[in-house]
């Protein structure tokens, strides 16, 4: 007993328990100035060493372990893959080429690798090579085409019938014949696959492409006519309906924050690649080559389509343009706005006081108009028209702005000088036509006086009096949107070869 007291005791004096509130002590400062000089660490590195922070040896452990089960897995992995890779078959690899051509799954857009088999890859052309991969990059844009609009009849059209959100008009408007676009490009996609043979080889694709053709003119340019008004229902339906909004939101977050307009701008962005993707084709056709007609031929039909989709979405830009402006009589007395065929251009211009307004330049007058601040997207004609006879453009530079010019009696200042020549052209191809209705009627003047007085019309006039501009600056039959997209299209062509 007396030996267990003795070691009670000894644990006792050398573990005696902390006082009461021992923890909570706060730490000791010194409260003189007095240090010595030997005790100071003055070097650089003495601050940074005092501030490091130490790892736990918890946290050093299991990053070690961490990391070394990662780098086993991912040997582990490795070797799988592998082992696959090596026990994979050639008829294997075609049925999965297959398949994936079927679901729109290509993820390598190169005919030498995912198509054309070893033995008669080696015996073409450098030229010929070519030519496959592009027929095979058509192939490609017809299987994300299909993907896209897809996407949009089961993310967007199919659930947006339930809501009551839209109208049944607004619905044709803005989606238009989904079921159809899949058809008719699904059919050429699949017509495609069939032109190979078990080599990949396509030999001819010319006449089914010229067979395709004929099927999209009329569903072509009735969607890109109904296009302009999507837009417009589609922005005023943002800004106004809550629902709406919820509903894109919900739908973004599940698509990677892709826009519903993306999807529905599908068809006009891919129809205005085809000629280039036709074009290329027949670059790498050598002359004499039974695809060659046929190509040539297709070249035509997609111009001629272009031209008529151009005229189609410029008279509908017109006519949306004429519904957005509230007109008061006394400010046009004879109707120019409404009698307008064609909408030159549009855009913000500022008077010399800073007042915004927002101008139309039609066929037939010149319209100053302010925006309502209503969410219907609509403007108010608050000065007279001018007439398109009476217009007469200077350029004027007041106090120092070099981005005016003076029409009528007005001073507009546009953003800068590449917007004012924007603006100077578009008055240019209106001033076209009166000056050919000008020329006609001094010819017919001067018929009994001979022609020696008869003006003589510039090169560039000419040129410009065989285009039909229909929105902004134009070349040709083509409107700004699609010019974009063709110069860009030709730039990646070119960059690819």
């Amino acid at each position: 007993m007396e030996e267990d007291d003795v070691c009670d005791l000894t644990i006792s004096e050398k573990f005696q328990e902390p006082r009461k509130k021992f923890w909570l002590r706060s730490r000791k400062r010194t409260k003189s100035d007095a240090i010595s000089v030997n005790s100071m660490d003055i070097s650089i590195d003495s601050t940074l060493g005092k501030r490091k922070k130490r790892r736990k040896i918890s946290e050093v452990a299991s990053s070690f372990f961490t990391s070394a089960s990662a780098k086993s897995l991912d040997r582990t992995i490795n070797a799988s893959e592998m082992s696959f890779i090596d026990v994979e078959t050639p008829s294997a690899k075609k049925k999965i080429r297959i398949s994936n051509e079927h679901a729109g799954n290509v993820t390598i857009r190169s005919w030498m690798l995912e198509i054309a088999e070893l033995d008669i890859a080696s015996t073409l052309s450098r030229r010929e090579i070519k030519r496959q991969e592009a027929i095979y990059e058509l192939f490609c844009g017809e299987n994300v085409l299909l993907n896209d609009l897809c996407i949009l009849r089961d993310f967007y059209y199919q659930p947006i019938l339930s809501t009551n959100i839209f109208t049944s008009e607004e619905i044709d408007t803005l989606f238009g014949d989904v079921s159809k676009f899949i058809q008719i490009h699904g059919k050429l996609r699949d017509e495609m696959v069939e032109l190979r043979d078990r080599s990949g080889f396509t030999e001819c694709v010319g006449p089914t492409v010229v067979d395709w053709l004929a099927q999209l003119k009329d569903l072509y340019i009735e969607r890109c006519r109904s296009q302009i008004w999507a837009r417009h229902i589609l922005d005023v339906k943002k800004l106004t309906c809550k629902r709406f909004q919820d509903f894109l939101k919900k739908r973004s977050e599940s698509l990677r924050s892709t826009d519903l307009w993306t999807y529905l701008d599908v068809p006009r962005s891919r129809i205005v690649k085809y000629p280039l993707l036709v074009n290329e084709i027949l670059r790498h056709t050598p002359g004499g080559h039974v695809d060659e007609a046929a190509l040539k031929r297709a070249g035509e039909i997609l111009s001629e389509l272009l031209k008529d989709i151009d005229e189609a979405m410029g008279d509908a830009e017109c006519k949306l343009a004429q519904t957005r402006i509230n007109v008061r009589s006394e400010y046009d007395q004879n109707n120019c706005i409404e009698s307008a065929t064609d909408l030159i251009t549009e855009g913000p211009l500022k008077d010399l006081k800073g007042m915004k307004y927002h101008c139309f330049l039609f066929n037939t007058c010149f319209a100053l108009t302010r925006s309502n601040r209503r969410p219907n997207r609509k403007y108010n004609l608050c000065f007279p028209i001018i007439p398109q006879d009476q217009l007469n453009v200077q350029i004027v530079t007041p106090n120092k702005s070099v981005a005016s010019f003076k029409i009528g009696e007005y001073i507009l200042m546009s953003e800068d000088e590449h917007h004012r020549r924007h603006w100077l052209d578009s008055f240019k191809r209106l001033s076209t036509p009166r000056f050919e209705s000008r020329r006609k009627q001094n010819t017919a003047k001067n018929t009994e006086k001979g022609k020696e007085n008869e003006p003589e019309v510039p090169d560039c006039i000419k040129t410009e009096l065989s285009r039909r501009s229909k929105n902004g600056i134009r070349d040709g039959y083509f409107t700004i949107s699609l010019r974009k997209t063709l110069l860009r299209q030709t730039r990646n062509s070119i960059d690819n070869t």
